[in-house]
């Protein structure tokens, strides 16, 4: 499938829409689109989307958008979008918007995010996009580092067949963990990753090269509504590579939740869950020593304590950062100082004999009378299969369920019960500059109100830094010259994140094909909070003094000081909080394999062995019961950590 001339000149006017030149200090403003040839990048774009599906639905927008009758369908007037002039494509745009149906709403703020991805991101660091500079980004902080890589992955170029104790799928929190854990008390295991093996030598810290290398889809999959863009890590590490390090351990609340929910009497609370908890925290040194506040983070601290509210330093799994270092590692850590699996658990697995395949795409468990026997994995060309009594499954809560869903495993509750944390934020502008790319990650948060309905769900506050790929993606569209003014006035703004602990949940299915779907939608239950996150968070900045305050709504919605905050909220309600209308991602990944007593509401038990399946296990975010509440990095490798020692006691 490819794209049309007229598909690619329905984009150009989208663009050329969107980023109209306007009058204003520099290239950056002046430029057009058609000079930048920013609509000539879209092939490669709509080549690297990761199923057919998602190239039909573009293509079906782009050319309703071409159309007379899909002028009148998508923003009220029988004329192709194409065929008007630019002011009426700025109003076919807003109303496009505001339309009734979701998927339309979803189409535009689609195209608009892929537009501003192209304006402000490069794959070259010779070519610095015109953006930059008037952002005031100074781009990559230097080359990469000349840093050998420790592990050597096992080729496959043909097809092969592997032997082994165990065989664990995916190499992130969970699966690296359990790698490591396995091969350190002796058994033969192969792991098995999707991605490629990167190292500091590879971490170009060009935003493009590393959410196209190293995370889920090359960072272009959504919830199957379009409302939430997923990250996930996918590379050999996983997630753990391209994380904020923030390592809080499993709450205590928490853990009686999934022991209550899971039916258990001391899974969660009792000792295993706890020397393992200990146990990692100090393999990933988790530790409160690096946490020097970024000019972010000082703004949300000050916010907090001048309205009283909640607010603690962050624990970090790192040894060896510095204020210096540290802003762009979720691009991947340069120093060496995120201490990931990777460079932990997956290096001990490689230290102990354990054979690492990269590039591994594993389609499904097959078993023998019931038995777990091994799996079959595709790379690249190849077929690719392990035979293995035992099977331990970590490929992440988004395809955990897919692959026992292709391999007919699992039970009825398989791929149910999917959480994400959706976080949404505001945007808060300030009179003096920032540089929001600098600083530690994340060194503060919030828990003021984390339990807003007095059963432990709301929301924390956190911030991030924020390099120009995300707010030209997320930061909403009103007319060309504000978005401009938005973007290219970057070093001014922070980002005021709202953590999400969804109460209610989402599932994940297969398409014919085997490829996974996740269906999610903010309840209205949950969209509550988010509301009330959002005015909190403007509260917050008005007390640290932000001169502006913008929703990430998809049309944008500002308080300026001296507004109204009620006036504010009101034109928030206008726009809404649902599904393509505020804009949401999802970091965290939960619950959609997980643990239990009742093979009807859960997919594993209290040891992570599959109901009704002997040798087959899971161990990742997949197993949670009920969302963390909390970044949930800890509590996954808490799980795998418990849950291989148990195993290697049985089968060592």
């Amino acid at each position: 499938m490819s794209l049309t001339d007229k598909d690619v000149a329905a984009f150009r006017a989208v663009v050329d829409t969107l980023l109209p030149a306007v009058e204003g200090d520099g290239p950056a403003w002046t430029t057009s689109p058609d000079e930048l040839g920013l609509a000539e990048k879209l092939p490669v774009i709509f080549g690297r989307l990761p199923h057919d599906q998602n190239r039909k639905d573009m293509k079906l927008f782009l050319g309703l958008l071409g159309s007379s009758i899909g002028g009148l369908l998508l923003f009220g007037r029988p004329k192709a979008f194409t065929r008007l002039d630019g002011e009426a494509r700025a109003t076919a745009i807003l109303k496009m918007e505001d339309h009734p149906l979701g998927l339309i709403r979803g189409g535009v703020k689609a195209l608009k995010t892929l537009t501003g991805f192209l304006w402000v991101s490069t794959e070259d660091a010779s070519d610095r996009p015109i953006s930059w500079a008037a952002i005031g980004y100074p781009g990559p902080d230097g080359p990469p580092p000349d840093v050998p890589k420790p592990i050597s992955p096992v080729p496959v170029t043909s097809d092969t067949q592997m032997t082994c104790d165990v065989v664990v799928v995916g190499t992130g929190a969970g699966g690296g963990t359990v790698a490591g854990v396995l091969a350190s008390a002796g058994l033969d295991v192969v792991i098995l990753e999707a991605g490629d093996y990167r190292n500091e030598s590879d971490f170009t810290h060009l935003e493009a090269d590393a959410y196209r290398d190293m995370y889920l889809d090359k960072t272009l999959s959504t919830t199957a509504d379009g409302g939430i863009l997923i990250l996930s890590g996918a590379t050999l590490g996983g997630g753990t590579v391209i994380n904020y390090t923030t390592s809080f351990s499993t709450p205590q609340s928490v853990r009686e939740e999934w022991d209550q929910v899971g039916g258990f009497k001391d899974v969660f609370t009792g000792e295993d869950y706890a020397r393992s908890i200990a146990a990692v925290e100090q393999r990933l040194n988790v530790n409160r020593e690096h946490g020097w506040p970024s000019t972010r983070a000082t703004l949300m601290e000050k916010g907090l304590r001048d309205l009283g509210w909640h607010v603690d330093e962050m624990p970090r799994n790192v040894d060896g950062c510095t204020e210096q270092d540290c802003g762009y590692c979720t691009l991947g850590c340069r120093i060496g100082a995120k201490r990931s699996t990777l460079l932990t658990y997956i290096q001990d697995a490689a230290d102990h004999g354990a054979r690492i395949v990269t590039g591994a795409y594993v389609d499904t468990v097959f078993t023998d009378n019931g038995i777990a026997a091994g799996v079959m994995a595709k790379v690249g060309d190849s077929i690719l299969t392990v035979k293995a009594p035992v099977v331990v499954l970590a490929a992440g809560a988004l395809n955990t369920p897919a692959i026992l869903l292709r391999s007919r495993l699992g039970g009825r509750a398989t791929g149910d019960y999917l959480r994400l944390h959706p976080v949404t934020g505001v945007w808060a502008r300030f009179a003096e500059p920032i540089d929001p790319w600098t600083g530690i990650l994340q060194t503060r948060y919030s828990d003021e109100f984390a339990n807003l309905d007095g059963n432990g769900y709301g929301f924390k506050f956190e911030t991030a830094p924020l390099h120009p790929l995300f707010p030209a993606g997320f930061i909403g569209w009103e007319n060309g010259e504000q978005f401009k003014r938005d973007i290219l006035g970057l070093a001014y703004l922070d980002i005021g994140g709202i953590l999400l602990r969804d109460r209610d949940h989402g599932k994940v299915v297969i398409r014919k094909d085997g490829s996974p779907v996740w269906k999610y939608a903010v309840s209205k239950y949950d969209q509550a909070h988010i509301r009330e996150g959002v005015r909190r968070a403007t509260e917050m900045y008005e007390a640290a003094g932000a001169a502006e305050v913008i929703a990430s709504t998809i049309r944008p919605v500002r308080w300026r000081r001296g507004d109204s905050i009620d006036d504010f909220m009101s034109g928030v309600d206008n726009v809404g909080y649902g599904s393509n209308q505020t804009s949401y991602f999802t970091f965290h990944q939960m619950g959609s394999a997980r643990m239990g007593s009742d093979p009807t509401t859960s997919v594993v038990d209290s040891n992570n062995r599959v109901h009704g399946v002997e040798g087959l296990y899971v161990m990742d975010g997949s197993c949670f019961p009920t969302p963390s509440g909390v970044n949930p990095m800890l509590s996954i490798v808490s799980i795998a950590h418990r849950g291989a020692t148990l195993l290697a006691e049985k089968i060592g």
